[in-house]
């Protein structure tokens, strides 16, 4: 499976953002994608020295190359999409203790998320099922999590990633309408995902193509996660996560729930910030250049404007 990060790795030189295109761009939308050999599309946020979006950027204020020979903006397109969060709570065998951190972790959570931000909540055990539908009314979102209750089942939480994996297909396949988060709250207790391999593959095909990041907090409660028990949710969490440039961290005792989940706020809500306010840029290749992309440059060419380029429009 081929990492965000091989696809566009961005560095910056002489004032001029670099990217370094090991192969053939990859680009979330279908409609985006060209079927012209010589052109590349990727996309583009555009930021005042300070920070704020710059909401009138124009093909003429852009200069764009491969490897050291000007080419030619042939579209750029003006993109808002906001993130939307899916969170998977494993409320299996074992979890009744960690209910308190729980409740006041997602509260946090869902409390640092930006306003108007659509959020879902899905427990685990018996099966993958609706805790909180897709909404973003704060209050809602605050009492739905007071309903979380642990269950005597094992947690499907592979199960869960595969399932909101084909949400977010069945969401963006016609037309990408957001920038899909997928946060994990799992145990390394007893797991009861029967899902094949091939499942999990497609699943992992499935976020990065939409594309999706990935945070897993993975608490130990007594199982060691190297032990059967907990080896396929710890293995799966920690490839997905890595896989989609998310974070993954891994902790022994329920009292660093609350902190990690509003760590991740955090991270979600500077995402928004940066991913709803960009470009999708369409550039002709020089003149005789084929095969894979080489180095390519995207700068500035008006004054005080900072440029980031990236594959699937994910803050680096």
């Amino acid at each position: 499976m081929t990492h965000v990060s091989d696809l566009f790795a961005i560095r910056v030189r002489a004032g001029l953002v670099l990217v370094i295109v090991g192969i053939a761009v990859a680009v979330a939308s279908a409609q985006t994608a060209q079927p012209a050999q010589n052109q590349i599309t990727f996309f583009l946020s555009a930021t005042t020295l300070t920070g704020e979006p710059v909401a009138d950027l124009k093909p003429e204020d852009v200069v764009v190359g491969e490897d050291g020979k000007p080419g030619n903006i042939v579209r750029m397109v003006p993109v808002a999409w906001p993130v939307k969060v899916t969170v998977l709570v494993d409320n299996g065998a074992g979890t009744g203790q960690f209910l308190s951190q729980y409740r006041s972790g997602l509260k946090a959570f869902l409390a640092g998320l930006p306003s108007g931000v659509e959020v879902s909540v899905i427990t685990l055990a018996p099966q993958p099922r609706w805790l909180i539908r897709p909404t973003a009314d704060a209050e809602q979102l605050q009492k739905g999590v007071d309903l979380l209750v642990p269950d005597s089942a094992a947690p499907l939480m592979v199960e869960g990633l595969i399932e909101a994996a084909k949400r977010i297909e069945q969401e963006n396949r016609k037309q990408v309408v957001h920038f899909p988060v997928i946060v994990v709250l799992s145990t390394t207790g007893a797991e009861g995902s029967s899902a094949r391999e091939s499942e999990v593959d497609r699943m992992a095909r499935l976020l990065v193509t939409y594309p999706a990041r990935v945070h897993v907090i993975m608490m130990n409660n007594g199982s060691t996660p190297g032990s059967f028990a907990g080896a396929r949710q710890v293995h799966v969490g920690k490839s997905v996560a890595d896989l989609t440039g998310g974070r993954y961290e891994a902790i022994a005792a329920g009292t660093h729930i609350p902190a990690l989940l509003s760590e991740f706020a955090q991270m979600i809500t500077e995402a928004h910030a940066f991913q709803s306010h960009q470009y999708i840029v369409t550039i002709q290749r020089p003149a005789g250049a084929v095969g894979p992309a080489g180095q390519m440059m995207a700068g500035p060419k008006r004054t005080g404007i900072r440029l980031t380029p990236t594959a699937q429009g994910l803050k680096p």
